[in-house]
């Protein structure tokens, strides 16, 4: 079975398929909040949030209501909940591992700041557990039914993804250039933006796509970089807010002191300055976000960024080019017999029809086995050894919908996948006729593949390429009745339904 590429998707299909599994990823994340142990799940929740976000947002003129400012307002509401709790968490991280680097006395400046930014933390952290649970589960009831409006329609996704990874990298591109110091906060915080989106862009096609997994891993670093750099800027601004704060406090209290006449505790208060720590962390704060934007100057700003553009831009052209259709290598052979089954194997259900058409006729199937039942469409062109074969899975409303248009081209079967070696062969024993056949599917350069010797013994004969088992041929051709004899050289009905001992 060949698996269907994202990108060979239509547009809405794609954007829906991916939603789904970040909407699903929120949903694994926020089940995992009531446990105050897992310090990793609020911000695993807001990053699938993000990430569902940018998403509806980078594809909203082709997906209607489901990228509508309605539903990305939610989300945004949703992703920012925590982030007064995430800047604190990020500072206070920072602050830990600069204390072992600060005299004793400096010390009292960073206790003074980590008592405020725990408090910060827990509190926005405690309304982000109390909320935000109802508020998504609003939101992705809303968003999961507007999913559901997209059809199959629409343009092919790889042509939107070519489109928007060329905007997206040209934009990213753009904002790099506008950063020109380390004290260009807004335009570096812009370029952190813009690397976010086209790294979240391309996420979902690195399974396909290994030049965009390299991509998304250099985009990584440039976004630790950028991260990195936009947190020191916001603690520069906690350490600036901290020193009025304290010397407005210090102030005061002194000044009470002074007034009281209590010469020891001024002379304590005296000795014990919160600036001298918040001045020296200040001065810590700088050299860091210096050295930061030197990384990003000789990573990105100079000659480091201008291979990644290449190659995104290599990317597009190459990906806006359609790639071939898969193709299915297979060899079938008709069988006397159903052969020796091993007890470990568990059949499937099978049962396909196809749908009404002149040069191209699109299979329906429905799977059923221990695990469940399974839906699939299917396109094959061609016979013989190599045949173009498109599949994707769909839904049980979907079935439902094409299985009536089957009548009259329908076939079942029961079907048991035999692992041996490095092939898996497929035993089909159809129901509505005495006919057993076995398939292997071949890599590409084989053009066969070893009989095993349990094959063997049943083997009748090689079918491939033979029209007259086509399953469609077959699902055209009325079956023969269930006492009646072989069809075509396979085995009668009552030899097909033993099952021999276990191999």
């Amino acid at each position: 079975m060949t698996r269907r590429s994202l990108l060979d998707r239509t547009t809405g299909d794609a954007v829906a398929r991916t939603a789904r599994g970040y909407l699903a990823d929120a949903e694994s994340a926020l089940a995992r909040l009531a446990n105050r142990q897992d310090t990793e799940a609020l911000h695993d929740f807001r990053v699938a949030i993000r990430r569902v976000r940018s998403v509806l947002r980078a594809y909203a003129r082709w997906i209607g209501r489901a990228g509508g400012k309605k539903v990305r307002r939610r989300l945004r509401t949703l992703g920012t909940a925590t982030n007064a709790g995430r800047d604190a968490e990020v500072q206070l991280a920072w602050l830990e591992g600069e204390r072992a680097g600060l005299a004793r006395g400096e010390r009292t400046g960073l206790n003074w700041l980590t008592k405020r930014l725990r408090a910060t933390r827990s509190e926005s952290y405690r309304a982000a557990r109390r909320h935000v649970r109802q508020d998504f589960r609003r939101t992705r009831d809303l968003l999961a039914k507007r999913l559901g409006e997209l059809d199959d329609a629409g343009p092919a996704f790889r042509e939107t993804f070519a489109q928007l990874l060329r905007q997206h990298a040209a934009d990213l591109e753009t904002r790099l250039g506008a950063i020109r110091s380390p004290d260009d906060e807004e335009e570096a915080h812009e370029a952190r933006i813009a690397a976010k989106r086209l790294r979240y862009l391309l996420e979902p096609v690195t399974r396909d796509e290994p030049g965009i997994r390299k991509l998304v891993a250099r985009l990584k670093r440039l976004q630790d970089v950028l991260g990195n750099l936009h947190d020191t800027h916001v603690l520069e601004a906690s350490l600036a807010d901290a020193l009025d704060e304290v010397a407005t406090e210090k102030a005061r209290q002194l000044r009470t002191l002074a007034l009281a006449g209590d010469t020891i505790a001024l002379r304590r208060a005296r000795r014990r300055d919160e600036r001298v720590g918040l001045a020296t962390l200040t001065t810590k704060a700088r050299i860091r976000r210096d050295r930061l934007f030197a990384a990003l100057t000789h990573d990105w700003l100079s000659d480091g960024g201008t291979a990644f553009f290449r190659d995104a831009r290599v990317q597009t052209d190459r990906i806006g080019t359609p790639s071939p259709p898969p193709v299915e290598r297979e060899r079938k052979y008709l069988l006397t017999g159903l052969p020796e089954i091993p007890a470990t194997v568990t059949p499937q259900a099978i049962e396909q029809g196809w749908l009404p058409g002149d040069r191209l006729r699109e299979r329906v199937r429905r799977i059923r086995d221990e695990s469940g039942e399974r839906f699939y469409r299917t396109v094959k062109l061609g016979q013989g050894l190599e045949r173009i074969e498109i599949e994707e899975e769909t839904t049980a409303e979907m079935f439902d919908r094409l299985w009536p248009l089957t009548e009259g081209c329908r076939i079942a079967k029961q079907r048991y996948r035999i692992a041996n070696g490095d092939f898996t062969w497929e035993v089909d024993v159809f129901r509505d006729r005495d006919l057993i056949v076995a398939e292997v599917e071949l890599p590409a350069g084989r053009d066969d593949a070893p009989i095993p010797e349990w094959l063997s013994r049943v083997l009748a004969r090689d079918v491939t390429g033979d029209p007259a088992y086509l399953n469609l041929t077959l699902a055209s051709t009325p079956g023969a009745t269930r006492d009646g004899g072989g069809a075509r050289g396979g085995a009668p009905r009552k030899r097909a339904r033993r099952r021999p001992a276990p191999a």
